[in-house]
């Protein structure tokens, strides 16, 4: 049994088989931008598809998107990445193309469904997933069954205020935990020190390792205000297991020890021991498949 697995990220939509064991192969990449507008888009998830359909037999699609999305409806929403691609009903459209069965979600929550049936948090009864990123994201899965929350917006653990009256976020609030430690909250945190700018998030962790103590000083304290994340969560939710995946975890050796040391200083002395802390595998395409997964298993 096969299926195929979409992700819609920042800049581009991957794609690449994956069967009922969590096997990925044969993937390949679709270059989107800013400027595209319905039609464009609709036109790469058609470009990006339509090999695999001649290739193999497939029992249906998954895809992960960013928010905001519609899960109910299966709609993308105009986001900072796409901003022109507004309203988009990406599920019916798919459906009608391919006629196949179309699964859809936030991609932090296919994160957690990924994590849960296949990766770190394989067979955890209360999983939390921490995607690190452009942004900061969250998905819980409890005795296997993903929360979505309203139509599919729920656990938006990045936009959870830490630092009362703290730093401007994307989503207009002030103090959010994803002004801190996400790839946007770092670069504007070193900026904001530095007064100088830096391309990507992958030159401020190499500012890290080359010592320049403004980057130090700001991944420390966004080590913190992720650890008071990662707390309330616990202490909200009772989950046994927190799993972190996404871009910056590429970068775990320079945080994780830390975070991990934070974390357990601050949750409640009964759970230090036996919370599981663990650094995931970031396979955006296994966790849109895992969607098709989820609704077999409860239906």
């Amino acid at each position: 049994m096969k299926f195929l697995g979409l992700d819609i990220g920042a800049g581009s939509i991957k794609a690449g088989i994956v069967d009922e064991f969590g096997f990925v192969e044969d993937e390949s990449t679709k270059i989107t931008h800013s400027r595209m507008e319905n039609s464009d888009f609709q036109e790469a998830l058609k470009t990006i598809i339509t090999p695999y359909l001649s290739k193999y037999e497939l029992s249906g699609i998954g895809v992960g998107s960013p928010g905001p999305i519609d899960i109910a409806n299966g709609i993308i929403f105009s986001s900072a990445n796409l901003p022109k691609v507004d309203k988009f009903q990406i599920k019916r459209i798919l459906n009608d193309f391919t006629k196949m069965e179309i699964e859809f979600n936030n991609d932090a929550n296919c994160a957690s469904l990924g994590e849960y049936y296949f990766g770190e948090g394989k067979g955890s009864p209360n999983l939390f997933v921490f995607t690190l990123g452009t942004g900061l994201g969250g998905g819980w899965v409890w005795n296997g069954k993903l929360f979505n929350g309203f139509e599919g917006n729920g656990m938006e653990v990045g936009h959870t205020t830490i630092i009362r009256g703290g730093a401007l976020c994307g989503c207009g609030n002030l103090g959010c935990a994803e002004s801190y430690f996400s790839s946007k909250g770092l670069l504007a945190r070193y900026k904001d020190a530095s007064l100088s700018s830096l391309p990507t998030v992958k030159d401020f962790f190499e500012q890290v390792r080359i010592g320049d103590e403004n980057a130090k000083e700001i991944l420390n304290f966004g080590v913190e205000v992720l650890a008071e994340a990662t707390r309330n969560i616990v202490n909200l939710l009772n989950v046994d297991t927190v799993v972190y995946v996404g871009g910056l975890s590429q970068s775990w050796d320079l945080f994780g020890d830390n975070l991990e040391k934070s974390i357990r200083s601050k949750v409640f002395p009964v759970l230090r021991d036996r919370l599981q802390i663990k650094k995931g595998k970031n396979q955006a395409i296994l966790g849109a498949v895992s969607l098709l997964l989820e609704k077999r298993n409860h239906e």
